[in-house]
């Protein structure tokens, strides 16, 4: 098909707008949107593969099983290899199974405890008061390569946490990355 003269200026304009209409949309990526998108996400399970580096070891300590969420305050991780263990937080406690023995730990009794759940939840939950509430929060990239980092604001829980990082695209989550004071980390990547 030819196109006649007289229609390429037309052609030309809707493709600038359609141009500017992307990069409006590109420019206007910020914390409300990623929340917005974390929101949307829809519940699920996801296998995940995670590395803890220490400064006390030469090689990194791997693990791997599934992550899920259910809105709206579970989060659960179930490990299967090296061995079987799984951390489910819900409600206000932490459950922890071990060999059989369920122990159960309420998330009030410490405030790392309480932290750590709250970056979990505000994440998976596009939660940005609860993150607020522990965190700093400094977000790069765009909506298909962000960074979200969580500086803790609790000078007890920067005791033990350097800062938190969470990478992904769209409503999706990644790769969560804990940097400890000490300087050891885990990194849990989510396929």
């Amino acid at each position: 098909m030819k196109m006649r003269p007289s229609s390429m200026p037309a052609l030309f304009i809707a493709l600038m707008a359609l141009l500017v209409a992307i990069t409006a949309h590109a420019d206007n990526f910020d914390l409300a949107r990623l929340m917005q998108l974390l929101t949307l996400s829809p519940e699920g399970e996801v296998a995940y593969t995670e590395k803890k580096y220490s400064s006390l070891l030469t090689e990194p300590v791997v693990s791997s099983g599934t992550l899920s969420y259910r809105r709206p305050d579970t989060v659960e991780k179930n490990m299967v290899s090296p061995r079987k263990e799984r951390f489910r937080i819900a409600g206000e406690e932490l459950i922890v199974a071990r060999k059989g023995i369920e122990n159960r730990y309420p998330l009030s009794s410490q405030p790392l405890l309480s932290a750590f759940a709250a970056s979990l939840r505000g994440v998976l939950g596009g939660d940005a008061e609860l993150l607020r509430q522990h965190y700093r929060l400094k977000l790069e990239g765009e909506e298909q390569a962000w960074r979200l980092e969580l500086t803790p604001l609790d000078d007890e829980i920067a005791r033990y946490v350097e800062r938190i990082a969470v990478s992904g695209r769209g409503g999706h989550v990644e790769q969560i990355e804990v940097r400890e004071s000490g300087g050891d980390r885990s990194v849990l990547q989510v396929r």
